[in-house]
């Protein structure tokens, strides 16, 4: 670096001695604004760059296949092989804990036991297997827990997870593993550590869990015949349901004033209050929501479940012309999308007004967006104040920005048209 100064200041002694004052003070001043400039590139890529590489999941802090689960002695060298493992326990706590697993050994070493532990498969073949870990009910007890909390969902870092019951964990039937039968756990069949659940499913043994979110009791207030069975639900993300916190702009509603126009190409032009929607027939829908922009095994993704009001009952009380091609939903946010009519018309599809059983949020988009289960985000909108029915095939606000018009999930390498 002193070099290159030096090499610099040459260069404008140079300029000194054999230009004239006009010149050499126009030719000082392109040098330095492009010495300033390389050393502005320089010095942000420097940064850009560290930040990119710095950032990892944990699926990234270990490789299975270089573990010799067979040259490890002790616990504590097992720990050394994952320095960087951690876990964060959060949602309706006071106080969030980020641990690593060398932390919870010293914490909690004096609470590690050999146990056996029964657990059921999908086929219902009953297992009995021996691990060695800690119950999880002991880290339970240094957290200060809301008392609205009534489960607690476990993820894992291939974005698998499960809802465990905090009643479980207070019971002492669930563990945080490391070893079975007397051996540190295969990374590769059984994950770096592992959660088993005494006496539950074995699709609860979550490996290389990374989060315990804390959540309150789920209530689906639709009719009974359109309740979800929630023992089927894999997981309810909520404290950590992602948002893309910089496109976010929240619309001011007065729900008092706010009304839903439905028109274009339809026999009844309609236009409901939100008690209008709310005294409609209504179910619930399990889906998942992914920005269309994420990474493969990125956190912009998100599973809830969602209440409203089946799109095709709103089809069905403003009677689409037989022309018809798209709905188009414009946003008290100014943001603007569309579905074909037969998307729009398909099973599962709602105008939501409720999430995991709550009133919409208003970053959720209160009062109503739509669900559209197997699309990304963008054919999600939110805060949606009118719709119309139109001949065309309309352009929202990403799909004139060159992002894919049909936005399915199901064609991941076709997010751009």
């Amino acid at each position: 670096m002193l070099g290159g100064a030096n090499q610099r200041f040459s260069i404008f002694c140079l300029f000194l001695k054999y230009e004239s004052g006009a010149k050499v003070k126009k030719k000082l001043i392109l040098i330095l604004i492009i010495t300033v400039a390389i050393v502005a590139v320089a010095f942000f890529s420097y940064f850009i760059i560290k930040d990119i590489t710095g950032r990892s999941s944990v699926e990234e802090l270990f490789i299975p296949e270089d573990i010799n689960i067979d040259e490890i002695e002790s616990d504590r060298e097992f720990a050394q092989t994952i320095p960087e493992y951690r876990i964060l326990f959060t949602g309706l706590l006071e106080e969030e804990l980020d641990i690593t697993f060398y932390d919870i050994l010293d914490r909690y070493g004096d609470s590690i036991e050999t146990f056996d532990a029964t657990g059921v498969r999908s086929d219902g073949e009953v297992i009995e297997l021996e691990f060695t870990g800690i119950r999880l009910d002991h880290i339970l007890n240094d957290l200060s827990i809301k008392t609205e909390a009534e489960n607690v969902i476990a993820y894992a870092t291939d974005l698998f997870a499960a809802d465990i019951g905090i009643g479980a964990i207070q019971e002492g039937n669930v563990y945080l593993v490391w070893k079975k039968e007397g051996q540190y756990l295969n990374p590769t069949a059984d994950g770096v550590l592992k959660i088993v659940v005494d006496n539950g499913p074995t699709y609860k043994w979550v490996k290389n869990p990374v989060l315990f979110e804390f959540v309150a009791q789920f209530e689906d207030l639709v009719e009974a015949a359109d309740r979800l069975d929630t023992d089927a639900i894999d997981f309810i993300s909520e404290h950590r349901f992602f948002t893309l916190g910089s496109l976010v702009y929240i619309p001011p509603i007065d729900i008092d004033q706010w009304r839903l126009e439905v028109g274009g190409l339809v026999e009844n032009t309609l236009m409901w209050s939100y008690s209008d929607i709310l005294d409609m027939p209504q179910s619930s829908v399990y889906t998942t929501l992914e920005t269309i922009s994420n990474i493969p095994g990125g956190d912009l993704i998100g599973n809830a479940i969602w209440t409203g009001v089946p799109f095709d009952h709103i089809l069905d009380q403003v009677i689409p012309h037989e022309d018809t091609l798209e709905v188009v939903f414009y946003c008290a946010d100014t943001y603007s999308t569309s579905l074909t009519i037969e998307e729009a018309s398909e099973e599962g599809v709602i105008l939501a007004y409720k999430m995991n059983g709550k009133t919409l949020p208003p970053d959720r988009g209160f009062p109503v967006r739509m669900v559209v289960p197997g699309k990304y985000g963008m054919k999600w909108p939110r805060w949606i104040k009118k719709i119309e029915l139109v001949d065309y095939d309309y352009k929202g606000f990403w799909e004139t920005r060159g992002w894919s018009d049909y936005a399915g999930r199901d064609r991941p390498d076709e997010k751009l048209d």
